[in-house]
């Protein structure tokens, strides 16, 4: 623990109930509970989960301001060059760089003086890094990447419009970023993926896994469901938690539960969630036959509980950065079978030490995997012991050190 306090700026667009909002949340907490001065800052003060925001930690909105309020100290203040792909962005709709947020940002740099200002999602690492550039109060930046790049980059290929605000964003990317004075990634392969798509060297970018297991989770995940497929023993429940989302591969899962079913296997599927993909996958449970057996229920509160009481956690998915529902899930003793995607899901199994990699999209093998795992568990310590290395304190630990040191660099 730091004897020095410092003041961070957390910087994300808004404040939704999601996996990222969760982890900035308990990483400024523990930050708090350290005794640093924490803000969270906001392009715009909506989202769920503003409401679990505690009063020890303020929450700022970028004003609005008149779209031309300090232009002449915008076009002194950054090279000609980025200001040409600056201009460019206007026209791309919601996910340019308005340059009202930017001098908003600006003046909260110069009144409220942060040592960090940490920021994350869209055009928001964009626009700190820009707007780092302009002011007077000298501020370290750092950019969390929290996800494959590459991966949602080849996926917008799909979309002309969504194509091209991608394009423009690597562009402007490419250009900030090598000035951040420092490169997150949540895991090595996010790591190195970022590295690759900025042409930078593997060791700019730095990896700082999530905070996960904390001692809420434990007491949560004990606490007790009221549900009748939970109460019923002789069925093993299977659980996935995630966004119904193409790249999160529900439809993979359920074709493979099928399988299992007709393999002769007694289970339940429970998908935890909610997101676009909710219809076709609907469909999919109608169209197989399986509304007895397979339910989607949305968010759930507490899907520890529901790891808990499960047999087995699967993740399906195509691509992640770090996969949180991996973690937690083996925090509540839960077997885990995963795809080896793209991402930090094999560097939490540890090559599959911690539970069964397959091929990405492989339904077939997906169902062989389950059956194995569910015929034969890792014991619960075994995967408690891997998941501890995800700690809260461990990641407090982490940014403390990066904290200081980025602010010390910066201040001396």
């Amino acid at each position: 623990m730091s004897d020095i306090k410092r003041r961070i700026a957390f910087f994300l667009p808004t404040f939704p109930a999601g996996g990222q909002e969760h982890t900035t949340l308990l990483l400024m907490k523990g930050l708090v509970e350290r005794g640093h001065r924490v803000e969270l800052l906001l392009e715009r003060k909506v989202g769920a989960y503003l409401e679990r925001v505690p009063e020890s930690i303020p929450v700022h909105e970028l004003k609005r301001r008149s779209r031309w309020s300090g232009y002449p100290r915008f076009i002194t203040g950054w090279p000609s060059e980025a200001l040409r792909h600056f201009r460019g962005s206007i026209g791309l709709g919601e996910r340019s760089i308005p340059l009202h947020r930017l001098i908003a940002l600006v003046d909260y740099m110069e009144a409220q003086h942060p040592d960090v200002i940490i920021s994350a999602h869209d055009r928001a690492p964009l626009l700190a890094q820009w707007a780092a550039g302009i002011s007077r109060h000298r501020v370290a930046t750092v950019v969390i990447e929290r996800s494959i790049f590459s991966r949602n980059y080849a996926a917008s290929r799909t979309d002309a419009r969504t194509h091209a605000v991608m394009q423009h964003r690597l562009t402007l990317m490419r250009r900030l970023y090598p000035a951040t004075d420092q490169l997150f990634a949540v895991s090595n392969g996010a790591a190195a993926d970022l590295a690759d798509i900025l042409n930078l060297p593997r060791d700019a970018v730095r990896t700082m896994y999530n905070p996960v297991l904390r001692p809420e989770l434990t007491e949560r995940a004990a606490e007790p469901l009221n549900d009748p497929w939970v109460n019923d023993r002789t069925v093993p429940l299977i659980v996935t938690a995630g966004r119904l989302a193409p790249e999160k591969a529900q439809h993979v899962l359920i074709d493979a539960f099928a399988q299992l079913l007709d393999q002769g296997q007694k289970a339940r599927l429970v998908i935890l969630g909610e997101g676009p993909e909710r219809e076709n996958l609907t469909r999919q449970i109608a169209e197989n036959g399986l509304e007895s057996s397979v339910r989607l229920p949305g968010w759930a509160d507490n899907p520890y509980a529901w790891m808990a009481a499960s047999a087995l956690c699967v993740l399906p998915s195509e691509f992640e950065g770090l996969p949180n529902t991996l973690i937690e899930a083996m925090a509540c003793g839960c077997p885990v079978v995963a795809t080896d995607c793209p991402g930090g899901t094999r560097e939490i199994l540890v090559d599959g030490e911690y539970g069964q990699l397959v091929p990405v999209g492989d339904s077939t093998a997906l169902a062989a995997a389950m059956a194995q795992t569910l015929a034969n568990p890792p014991a619960p310590d075994h995967l408690y012991a891997r998941a501890s290395d995800f700690s809260l304190e461990r990641a407090i630990d982490a940014y403390e050190i990066e904290i200081n040191r980025l602010a010390g660099s910066v201040s001396g």
